[in-house]
């Protein structure tokens, strides 16, 4: 059983908005990113032409290894993927938030359905399944979020290694 959680909005600080209607709209605007959740690492170097990255990296952990990608507007994408190149878990944050469609793959319609549901004002979508936790949060001027896959995280990562 999923739970799909929208926290309520505070009265100060910065203005949060829903993604639910016009949220075809955000992703149409929003540049491509790179392998999807859940799929192999195959077409990284393809999406680093198609996101005109500015900046790429490859950093070897002890059982994984992160992909960051910089593009010219200042937004990171990191894709963490284990040893057999299964993409296990993405964060994102910059100016605009990355294509979903492309970031999440075969979860972009979960990710829809939830958006979808909770139109109470917020950009706040937040997922907890035991296959898939997300959270996307969108300003104004400003998004992150992180997805992950509990079940194919490789042993002694944990949700705070994902950064």
């Amino acid at each position: 059983m999923a739970v799909v959680s929208n926290p309520r909005r505070r009265r100060s600080g910065p203005t949060v908005w829903v993604l639910g209607a016009s949220l075809a709209c955000v992703v149409a605007l929003a540049r491509p990113a790179s392998a999807a959740l859940g799929d192999t690492t195959a077409s990284i170097a393809r999406d680093r032409i198609a996101m005109r990255v500015a900046q790429s990296m490859t950093t070897p952990m002890p059982s994984y290894d992160v992909h960051r990608m910089v593009d010219p507007a200042g937004g990171v994408v990191r894709e963490y993927a284990d040893r057999t190149g299964q993409v296990f878990a993405v964060t994102w944050h910059g100016p605009r938030g990355p294509d979903l469609k492309t970031l999440l793959g075969g979860y972009y319609d979960r990710y829809v359905a939830a958006a979808t549901q909770h139109r109470t004002g917020h950009h706040v979508v937040t997922i907890h399944a035991p296959d898939l936790v997300l959270s996307v949060v969108r300003f104004q001027r400003f998004a992150y979020g992180r997805a992950y896959l509990p079940n194919r995280m490789p042993s002694g990562v944990t949700k705070a290694d994902l950064r």
